[in-house]
């Protein structure tokens, strides 16, 4: 039967994530309206960008309890449900402040489908696939980038900033339904409950310094995230739905170095050797493009691009890991801790980059962010092996 089907399953727990990641994560797409619409400077729309993730920060350890405690489906199809009908009430408030405190409630609800579908994964795939696996899963974050950079800022000039985001929202209302009857783990099929919990895994370092790496290298991910394509019009004079449609493309060879970087973990027997490679490559080629916006501005538009891949690469290594090193008795509520971390840098890089904007201009934003890609090769722990 189709609902038996581990491939299956995967696929349909990437594109539950790609509707969450498209509402989270879709708002700095549409900058130009909130610049426009709410009379924000860059930096303040940057700002306002970054709220989803002051939501995600105060909720996802409990949403991570209720993914041990009631299964994956249960928690994914009540988040996806939450997020429609949050993102609706962007229609229906007013001013900035009303449209923040609606993105922070939309990070609330919408954060937990990231961790439920990660453990849903785990639980289907053999060690020596799960990286393959998780980086297919992790896709889900390129490919929803990719759609909300094409399509968003269309919509946005069409409709404003609160009509686009309907387009996420519904999204996530025709996943829900595909969840509530697939999304399964074949072996717990009569149950979502998770086995009795062993000794937590935070009585040592190498979970907390996965967690820190994952931290330290969302913080170029987000910068890139935001500004590219205000960079784009800002810098080289682009259109914003030209400079969506190309950071849209972007994200594809994104989600293909995803897949890449699991194949090659499982191949290695170790999450976090690549990832180090992907940190050091990456600050490595953030200086290269801090340089080129300043000397040669037609190749910083082909470093940029470069950049937004590798800033993109590293998730589902991290993210695996976290929760190998949990075990799965603990792994709802370590990845949701990741999540958890990681809005901590996601919530305040667009705060710290949009003063580095404001201060030096876009060239010291790439140099600050390869700042984080040389800390997290510092923090990285030493080999472990796939468990």
């Amino acid at each position: 039967m189709i609902v038996r089907n581990r491939w299956f399953i995967l696929g349909l727990a990437m594109v539950a994530q790609i509707a969450s990641l498209a509402s989270l994560f879709g708002v700095p797409f549409l900058l130009a309206e909130l610049r426009s619409g709410y009379a924000l400077s860059t930096a303040q729309a940057g700002t306002l960008s970054g709220l989803p993730n002051l939501g995600l920060l105060c909720t996802l350890l409990g949403w991570g309890l209720v993914i041990d405690r009631y299964g994956e489906r249960f928690t994914m199809v009540v988040s996806l449900v939450l997020t429609a009908c949050s993102l609706a009430l962007l229609g229906v408030v007013g001013g900035a402040v009303g449209a923040g405190a609606v993105l922070v409630l939309v990070g609330a609800v919408a954060g937990p489908v990231n961790a439920a579908s990660g453990r849903l994964v785990l639980g289907l795939f053999h060690a020596r696939e799960r990286g393959l696996a998780m980086g297919v899963r992790q896709t889900g974050q390129p490919l929803g980038m990719a759609l909300a950079a094409a399509v968003l800022p269309t919509a946005g000039q069409q409709w404003g900033f609160a009509g686009a985001m309907l387009l996420p929202a519904a999204l996530a209302l025709a996943v829900a339904p595909l969840v509530a009857l697939f999304a399964t783990a074949p072996e717990r099929a009569g149950g979502g409950a998770a086995p009795r919990a062993a000794g937590s895994p935070y009585r040592h370092g190498a979970i907390w310094r996965i967690h820190g790496v994952s931290m330290l290298l969302g913080v170029p991910q987000v910068a890139m995230l935001t500004y590219a394509l205000v960079y784009l019009v800002d810098a080289h004079g682009w259109s914003a739905p030209l400079a969506g449609a190309v950071i849209a493309l972007g994200q594809l060879p994104g989600a293909l170095a995803r897949l890449l970087a699991g194949v090659w973990s499982d191949r290695r027997g170790d999450r976090l050797g690549p990832v180090r490679i992907i940190a050091a490559v990456s600050g490595t080629s953030l200086l290269l493009l801090a340089a080129a916006t300043l000397v040669l501005p037609p190749l910083a538009v082909v470093l940029l691009l470069a950049c937004l891949v590798l800033s993109l690469s590293h998730n589902g290594l991290t993210f695996t890991a976290a929760a190998e090193t949990a075990g799965m008795a603990w792994a709802g509520r370590a990845m949701a801790a990741q999540n958890s971390l990681q809005a901590v840098s996601s919530l305040f890089a667009p705060v710290l980059m949009g003063a580095v904007l404001t201060w030096q201009g876009y060239p010291a934003v790439f140099a600050v962010s390869a700042l984080f890609c040389a800390a997290a090769v510092a923090l990285v722990p030493p080999r472990r092996g796939a468990t």
